[in-house]
């Protein structure tokens, strides 16, 4: 992607951001009993810090937004910086979490020094972002040693698929222009070009936010016996993570 493409669609990223402050982030579902049980999922999966790492440990979140998980990373981690290219989503983060350190910063081109962070994390934002760009930027701040770990949309998931690739879909479903998914073999494989190692790509998660409170336990269950089976390539999301080599 060229500098003045790649421009573009960071603009068109900070006028989405617009787009979720009036739909009050709806579009992800984080709200309803199953969303609630979802973003519970993300967080302790992403606030887990990876047993190759000693405390203090220096955490770089990428895409805040407006804070929806900053405040799990920041009860977790005591040196937490949050970066977005949206003023408008930072303002509301920083009311929320003024005791973090937040910062409007392309995670294409960081203004940090290389070797900077010990943990790079985020949840569904790669696939709003050149990722192959990206994954270069995100190694060159990690310390060696160092290991990313985000959540994304499955594009092996049915649903995923139709509402990345299908542009009224996606309008429909308050997705912005550019933004799409990876399938769990693309991730491994941009990560290991990229120069990492200890990569793992896993799908997780047949919980849909608009499953009816009544419905999660048993809709709980059946994911516990379905991601044991070969279906378990299409299920919603990644979980992603890997290392800056020592």
């Amino acid at each position: 992607m060229t500098r003045i493409r790649l421009s573009d669609r960071l603009e068109r990223e900070r006028a989405h951001g617009k787009v979720i402050l009036e739909g009050q982030e709806s579009n992800w579902g984080w709200r309803t009993p199953a969303g609630q049980v979802r973003r519970e999922r993300r967080a302790r999966y992403l606030t887990e810090s990876p047993s190759t790492l000693e405390n203090p440990v220096k955490v770089l979140e990428v895409g805040c937004g407006t804070g929806t998980f900053t405040g799990d990373f920041s009860s977790r981690f005591a040196d937490l910086t949050a970066i977005d290219i949206s003023d408008s989503l930072l303002e509301v983060a920083a009311q929320r979490f003024p005791a973090v350190k937040f910062l409007n910063a392309d995670i294409h081109a960081t203004p940090f020094q290389s070797a900077s962070f010990d943990l790079v994390v985020g949840c569904s934002v790669l696939h709003h972002l050149e990722w192959d760009a990206a994954l270069k930027e995100i190694l060159r701040v990690l310390r060696p040693g160092g290991a990313l770990r985000f959540t994304e949309p499955n594009l092996l998931n049915p649903q995923i698929f139709l509402q990345k690739t299908w542009p009224w879909l996606k309008k429909r479903m308050g997705d912005s222009l550019d933004e799409t998914a990876f399938t769990p073999q693309r991730i491994r494989r941009s990560l290991e070009r990229a120069g990492f190692t200890s990569v793992s790509a896993e799908p997780f998660e047949f919980l849909h936010p608009a499953t009816p409170a009544a419905w999660i336990p048993a809709v709980e269950r059946l994911e516990s016996w379905v991601e044991r089976t070969p279906l378990r390539q299409i299920a919603g999301s990644i979980k992603i993570s890997a290392q800056r080599p020592r």
